[in-house]
């Protein structure tokens, strides 16, 4: 049905005239009036609320924003200019914040998003209608339903709200074009479905989310991954959102390939990493739009980077004696990595690691404008740099925010405070993004890391909802408790309530944990008859992995399954010597190290000492 009130507003030069404007009760427009100015017909009854554009009020903005949200009609008396939508600032890095908000472009998204602009006498208006215009459909005319019909013919109304579907009686029997699928060029409709993939029911209340933006607290083994990739199919294939409008964000390159691989039926779906999406900022690549006066930039390795600062650090510090067995760049490259993907002031970050970074307050952004002028980024720099574009040219924001209408992103509790605010900026005001992770799984907080994100997320993504998948399903009972056991001392985290999946069978006996060198017991006490359950053997490996692979074959040997057998290390470069090892003693393992690990630069230096202590005098050059 359409909008309170039957009487019709005066009829605009294209025929929309109010009644048509307010549309269907459950799309919850607002309509903006001047001071004093009567409410057309459809919202007479509403509340009014009046915002002063050149000075907004917390409270006001709280009022729209959960009118927004809510999809509640309300009268919107606007006292002064509407805020601008293309705002520029220029600020370095360490002057923001993971929370830092363009205002304008907000006030400016609460004022006109799902609101008919009824100020200028004898007109109404309505921005998604227009962008559907636009794009090639045509006004609904006189006695149709709908906003406009589409170029495929179909009746259909042009939503501003959030992210949101509604049964055919709801809409009077037209379609509903969200506004993720207008800024990306496409007038196909949503359809109202649920989701159909097998799914546990928290995972599916999870993927059917609507509404906006959402929290996905996600234990170990409650099926992340597959959460994250089924709404996205979810989402494309049978919701009808555009997948040029859907980007899904994974953690590493690793989480990249997989993501690619479980949603390659969904053609035009952009799947990347955080520092690929960045650079596609800076670069414009494919759908997004090359900055205004910014060339394209290359990514430098680590062996530029110390070759720059090899440069900067002598120009600005006194020469000093070298400590042995140390390497005096090392400092250097953390301090830049903690200043820019933490936003923090370079002189709080010299500080912290003095006195090996005297200087460093001028060195860093001197690094920086020596990176801006070689047309270069290293890997931090990605992030600085997308975030730069996104703050100073609003062109490039707003073709990055086409490609970016519907965020998914995994792993939000080990974002840096750089990567929270580079999200942040490109979802923009419309904040719906799907955050998955697990606040008791921050493990890079020495890059800036935090719980935080997860616990706050409605603060940093105003309405979002949290789900939480409160399953896991990869560890047995006695593993869940013990690890809830654990988990429940952190100081900083959600409530949750884990268990282990219904239908698993229990272990015959709890599981202990057997400590070889005896310690807990005197030597030579032997546990009672019938104690021991299935074990977990701690042991340290200090022979280069020879142990490990012993332990390995002995299990084998007793009727374990390779696949059943982990080689747990802290980093995952201590693998190394097992994972040779156990190739060579001809057993099949994972390989989470690869040739890469030749490149780092400790690794090379050492091998180049290596060779020449190996290399006899008449082989070296001269």
């Amino acid at each position: 049905m359409t909008g309170p009130g039957g009487s019709r507003g005066t009829e605009a030069a294209s025929g929309y005239d109010a009644e048509r404007a307010a549309g269907p009760d459950c799309l919850g427009r607002s309509v903006l009036v001047l001071p004093g100015q009567p409410a057309p017909a459809p919202w007479e009854a509403c509340p009014r609320v009046r915002a002063e554009t050149e000075s907004p009020d917390a409270s006001t903005g709280r009022r729209l924003r959960s009118a927004w949200q809510g999809r509640e009609r309300l009268v919107i008396e606007v006292d002064g200019p509407l805020p601008g939508t293309e705002p520029v600032l220029t600020r370095p890095w360490w002057e923001l914040g993971s929370g830092f908000t363009l205002t304008d472009e907000v006030w400016h998204h609460l004022l006109t998003a799902n609101s008919v602009d009824a100020r200028e006498q004898g007109r109404v208006r309505f921005g998604p209608c227009e962008q559907a215009l636009a794009l090639g459909a045509r006004a609904g005319a006189p006695g149709e339903r709908g906003d406009i019909v589409s170029t495929a013919g179909d009746p259909a109304w042009c939503d501003g709200g959030p992210l949101d579907s509604f049964g055919a009686s709801e809409l009077d029997g037209a379609a509903l074009i969200p506004a993720a699928n207008l800024a990306a060029g496409a007038v196909g409709g949503l359809r109202s479905c649920e989701p159909t993939a097998d799914l546990a029911s928290d995972q599916r209340r999870a993927v059917g989310h609507l509404g906006g933006g959402a929290c996905i607290v996600a234990p170990a083994g409650s099926g992340k991954t597959r959460v994250l990739t089924e709404r996205v199919r979810w989402l494309v294939r049978d919701l009808g959102v555009a997948p040029a409008s859907v980007c899904l964000v994974a953690y590493n390159v690793r989480a990249r390939a997989e993501m690619q691989e479980r949603t390659a039926d969904l053609p035009g779906l952009e799947v990347r990493t955080l520092n690929s999406l960045a650079l596609a900022v800076c670069n414009g690549a494919g759908r997004f739009a090359r900055p205004t006066g910014h060339d394209r930039v290359e990514v430098i390795g680590e062996r530029e980077v110390r070759d720059l600062l090899h440069v900067l650090v002598g120009e600005r510090t006194p020469r000093k004696r070298r400590r042995a067995m140390t390497d005096p760049l090392a400092p250097w490259v953390e301090a830049l990595s903690a200043s820019r993907l933490g936003l923090r002031d370079p002189a709080e970050v010299e500080r912290d690691y003095a006195p090996d970074v005297d200087g460093f307050a001028e060195l860093a952004p001197a690094y920086a404008e020596a990176l801006d002028e070689r047309d270069v980024v290293d890997f931090d720099h990605q992030i600085i740099r997308a975030i730069d574009v996104l703050l100073t040219d609003p062109a490039a924001r707003a073709a990055a925010r086409r490609v970016c209408g519907v965020l998914l992103v995994d792993e939000f509790q080990d974002l840096t405070p750089a990567h929270l605010l580079m999200i942040r900026l490109l979802a923009g005001p419309r904040a719906d993004v799907f955050g998955v992770g697990d606040d008791d799984q921050t493990i890079y907080g020495y890059s800036g890391a935090s719980p935080r994100w997860l616990i706050e997320y409605e603060r940093f993504f105003p309405g979002a909802v949290r789900h939480l998948l409160g399953v896991n399903y990869r560890c047995p009972p006695a593993v869940v408790e013990a690890a809830s056991n654990l988990l429940s001392h952190n100081r900083h985290r959600i409530a949750k309530e884990i268990s282990a999946r219904p239908a698993r069978v229990p272990e015959a006996a709890p599981l202990d944990i057997d400590e070889p060198d005896g310690a807990g017991s005197e030597a030579g006490e032997s546990e009672p008859d019938g104690a021991a359950g299935r074990s977990l053997a701690v042991e340290a490996a200090g022979d280069g992995g020879l142990a490990v692979v012993e332990r390995v074959r002995t299990l084998m040997a007793a009727g374990a399954d390779a696949r059943d057998i982990a080689v747990l290390a802290r980093v995952n470069s201590t693998l190394l010597a097992p994972q040779i090892l156990l190739s060579e003693a001809g057993i099949d393992c994972m390989t989470p190290v690869g040739p890469w690990f030749l490149e780092r630069t400790g690794v090379a230096a050492v091998l180049a000492w290596l060779r020449l202590a190996t290399t006899g005098a008449a082989r070296l050059p001269a």
